[in-house]
């Protein structure tokens, strides 16, 4: 069990691999293009543009809606450091807004007070693959000419009352990344819109700000390559594109699927379901969890943590570290009040990430388990 993540790679992604080496094409579009098509065709978005990580999805996403120096972008602060290093590295700032102790996604109820003339966005995260309140973040949006930079790395295959996440947002970033439902051969993303300017502006972005223009001819017929912003190189390569492509296919139709993630899920809410030191995660009756990670609350969380490693049960911690005690962050913005982010405190000392990828077995998971129930009886 001693072990991060099962990327059940077969020799389908082997093949995939070879086809592309074989080529030797690596920046042609051919993998990207297809997996951007199947994607805007699995999540129902108009356009997709596949890019080099979720990380680079973010930046090309918040640039798109116009983030700028001196702007303000609310986001919750119990996530990955992408979201606010993000916004920071685009010079504007990270404003936090609590969670809701249930889901641990943004608190709706909490997000009005924090909006301000220099508010620019929201950049809202689907934590663990359990959706936000979607319908009440974005009529906080609406009310507030604000747009939304939806943030569901962790959350391919959730819903939203039924809706696949990310239809009603200006901009949607799902990742690739190496323990994500789908991965690309380490790391990779894609950005989805409905709006044909965004995507546009996200591609140029990502692709060393060459829009357009990139596909002019002069009046000799040799082509015109102009940038037409100060982009960055966050193309996806058709290597990592290829071996995406074969995991979705797997995820949509196989043994990756978010089904198979929530049987994994269903047997440990039975199996831990009488330990009265552990919470199982909840699911909304209006949510579709995909369980990209299975988080319990636990008590004396580090001591479990501690044996379970001893046990060569590889668990993890998300997130130990609340945002706004990061160094990167005080260093630039001072010290945060912890009884502003009640919430986000407690929580960050009571959750614990089992293992959970979607090809986990009945005997690893009962070995799982029953390290758990020794811990408590002996403890």
């Amino acid at each position: 069990m001693k072990v991060e993540y099962d990327f059940s790679i077969t020799d389908a992604e082997r093949r995939a691999v070879q086809s592309v080496l074989q080529g030797t094409r690596f920046e042609a579009n051919e993998q990207k293009k297809e997996l951007e098509n199947e994607f805007c065709e699995y999540i129902g978005t108009k356009y997709a543009v596949a890019v080099g990580s979720g990380t680079a999805g973010i930046i090309c996403g918040l640039l798109a809606v116009g983030v700028k120096p001196g702007d303000e972008v609310i986001t919750a602060p119990n996530t990955h450091s992408t979201p606010p290093m993000s916004i920071m590295n685009l010079g504007a700032k990270p404003v936090f807004v609590d969670v809701d102790y249930g889901t641990l996604n943004i608190d709706p109820d909490k997000i009005e007070q924090k909006i301000t003339a220099k508010t620019k966005a929201i950049l809202p995260v689907h934590s663990n693959g359990h959706p936000y309140e979607v319908d009440a973040v974005h009529e906080i949006a609406r009310k507030h000419g604000l747009p939304i930079v939806e943030d569901a790395a962790q959350s391919l295959g959730a819903k939203f009352k039924g809706k696949r996440l990310g239809t009603d947002s200006d901009v949607v970033i799902y990742s690739f990344a190496r323990h994500k439902h789908v991965m690309a051969a380490g790391w990779g993303g894609i950005v989805l819109s409905n709006n044909e300017e965004i995507a546009t502006t996200v591609r140029a972005y990502a692709t060393q700000g060459r829009g357009k223009s990139y596909s002019q001819k002069n009046a000799e017929g040799v082509p015109v390559q102009l940038a037409e912003k100060a982009g960055y190189s966050f193309w996806l390569n058709e290597m990592a594109a290829a071996v995406a492509r074969v995991q979705f296919k797997r995820f949509r139709n196989g043994p990756l699927s978010a089904e198979h993630r929530r049987k994994i899920a269903a047997r440990y809410n039975t199996l831990l379901k009488d330990i009265p030191s552990i919470k199982t995660p909840i699911e909304k009756e209006w949510a579709y969890h995909s369980f990209c990670r299975y988080v319990v609350r636990a008590e004396r969380r580090d001591t479990l943590y501690s044996y379970l490693t001893n046990q060569n049960v590889y668990v993890a911690i998300h997130y130990y570290t609340p945002i706004y005690r990061d160094i990167y962050y005080v260093d630039r913005f001072g010290e945060s009040l912890p009884q502003d982010y009640p919430v986000t405190e407690k929580t960050s000392k009571e959750v614990l990430t089992l293992p959970s990828w979607a090809t986990l077995t009945h005997q690893q998971q009962d070995y799982v388990v029953n390290s758990i129930k020794k811990f408590y009886k002996n403890n």
